[in-house]
Formats: C-alpha cells, sequence, structure tokens
C-alpha cells in the first residue's frame, strides 16, 4: 500500500507559496529580473531544493510561486530576499498586491505516486522557462516563444518514450479538445490552415535544429537539451510506476498536463488560444513527418 503523500501545506511549512498579482508584459520581468537571479542564489545556498510558477487570471492576473525551503529555519531568508525587489516594484505600481497562501498539492490530477515527480518536472520546466525569457525580446522573441513552445512539447514526449505516431495521436486528442472549446469553426480553420501554410517551414526547419547546425539558436537549443537530460530519468521512473498499474492516472492524461502547465509558464496572454494553436502545427508537423516517412519507404 502507498503512503498518501502530505496534500497541503500552510504559511510557515518548508513549501513557501507567494501570489504576486501583476501585469501580463510585466510578469515576465519580475520572473526574470526578480524570480530569476533569486532562486539561482538560493539554489546555490541549499536554502531552497526546487521552485516553480504557473500564470493564473482568476479573477486577476497573478503569477503563482512556490519554493521547496530545505529547512524550516530558511523561510525567513526567503522572504527576506524576495522583499526588498518585490516591494520596489511595488512601489512603481508594477505589482499591486502580494500574498502567501496555502498550497494546495493536486495528487487527483498528478497521482499519488507521481506528485513528488511531477513537482520536480515543474521545476525543471520553471527554470528553463525564465532562462528563456531572458534571452528573448522584441518581435523576433514573441516569433521564437512559439517555436520554442512546439520543441519544448516534442522534447518533453522524447523523454516519455513517445513514437512519431503516438505523438500525432496525442496532439490530434488535445486540438480537438481546445478545438471544441474554441468552436472551431470554418473562418478559425481557415486562419489556421493559412498560418501553418505561411510557417510550415519555418517549423520543420526550427525542430530539425541543433546547437551544430544554427548557431544564432544555440542557446536557446542548449536550454532544451539540458532540460531533457534532467528530465528523462524523471520519466523513467514515472514510467515506471505507470507501468506498475498500481498508478490511477493514465500517461496521455498525465502528459496531457504537463504540455498544458509548459505552455501556461512560456505564453504570457491568451494561453488557452496559445495552446490551442500549437497543438494543431505539432499535429500537422507529424501528420506530415509520417508521411514523408511512409513515401520515402
Amino acid at each position: 500500500m502507498v503512503n498518501e503523500p502530505r496534500r497541503n501545506f500552510c504559511v510557515g511549512s518548508e513549501w513557501v507559496y507567494y501570489k504576486i498579482f501583476t501585469g501580463y508584459k510585466t510578469a515576465d520581468l519580475v520572473l526574470t529580473e526578480i524570480i530569476k537571479p533569486i532562486t539561482e542564489q538560493l539554489l546555490q545556498e541549499n536554502s531552497i531544493n526546487k521552485w516553480f510558477f504557473i500564470r493564473y487570471s482568476n479573477p486577476e492576473h497573478h503569477l503563482r510561486i512556490r519554493f521547496l525551503c530545505s529547512d524550516q529555519n530558511v523561510i525567513g531568508k526567503v522572504i527576506s530576499k524576495l522583499y526588498i525587489p518585490l516591494n520596489q516594484y511595488m512601489g512603481k505600481d508594477l505589482i499591486w498586491k502580494i500574498q502567501l497562501d496555502t498550497y494546495n498539492r493536486e495528487i487527483e490530477r498528478y497521482g499519488t505516486e507521481t506528485i513528488e515527480l511531477s513537482e520536480n518536472l515543474f521545476y525543471y520546466d520553471s527554470d528553463t522557462t525564465i532562462k528563456f525569457l531572458d534571452l528573448i525580446e522584441g518581435d523576433e522573441g514573441e516569433q521564437l516563444r512559439w517555436l520554442f513552445g512546439l520543441k519544448s512539447i516534442n522534447h518533453l514526449l522524447n523523454c516519455f518514450n513517445y513514437s512519431l505516431e503516438e505523438k500525432m495521436n496525442l496532439m490530434e486528442i488535445l486540438k480537438t479538445g481546445f478545438g471544441q472549446e474554441f468552436g472551431m469553426s470554418r473562418p478559425l480553420k481557415k486562419q489556421l490552415d493559412d498560418k501553418f501554410r505561411v510557417q510550415r517551414v519555418r517549423i520543420e526547419e526550427f525542430m530539425l535544429f541543433t546547437e551544430e547546425n544554427k548557431l544564432e539558436y544555440a542557446p536557446i537549443i542548449k536550454l532544451l537539451e539540458e532540460n531533457e537530460k534532467k528530465t528523462r530519468p524523471l520519466a523513467k521512473q514515472i514510467l515506471l510506476i505507470l507501468n506498475k498499474g498500481s498508478q490511477e492516472t493514465k500517461l496521455n492524461n498525465l502528459m496531457s498536463s504537463y504540455i498544458h502547465m509548459l505552455m501556461n509558464r512560456l505564453f504570457k496572454s491568451k494561453n488557452r488560444l496559445n495552446e490551442m494553436v500549437c497543438y494543431d502545427f505539432l499535429f500537422r508537423y507529424y501528420t506530415s513527418e509520417i508521411a514523408r516517412i511512409k513515401y520515402n519507404d
């Protein structure tokens, strides 16, 4: 029998949970200018073991950031390090509210045996995302954001040993679900058709880029490759648990949640619309790759 993991962590426990209320654009600045350097320092000092964030818009837009302290004695240190830069942003009206809250784990969603492994995966993804956000700027950065999203999903699916056909099938499920949410009308489908047609070559090239063959994107691709190295051992552990049959969460359901959170961290606004586009484009890309392989055979 598996021991039930701890579900709730109130203020004062080892999980320090911040809600930072700020604008869509400013959220990226909070992540790159405040959270990135402070988490790097806290990790180096062994004050925290991991951390992760999500974006949330109900009822007001805010960042939800969770830090796992290495010891309850360092909670004050973590809060103190965050106080000065967060207070400066509040003084400039870039942040309008900050709350400490109870962290309630979503055990039903991520599984009794895999919740802590999932938190590790969230940590690696959060770390990769803020490093990526720190590399991009302007219109070109926004173009790279969704291309990075496509490649990130593909890397994650590779970690969990998805075949090309399995990738295509999962993207079909996800794009269909989001298509129903947005009401996949003929005009919307035409918009997606037209956008994919324009971006197809760039997508195909970006999906195949490596550090060696595209030096201008080398730092971005290196981030993904480093993340994949850390994620693969986690994925192996999760797959072993799922394969035992003792886990209530099926792989596709778990992957759908992982990918959804990946998209949530990456896009600063219109998250679900951007998700739908990414799933649609990946489905088309995988379908095309399968057809190409069959043709060449």
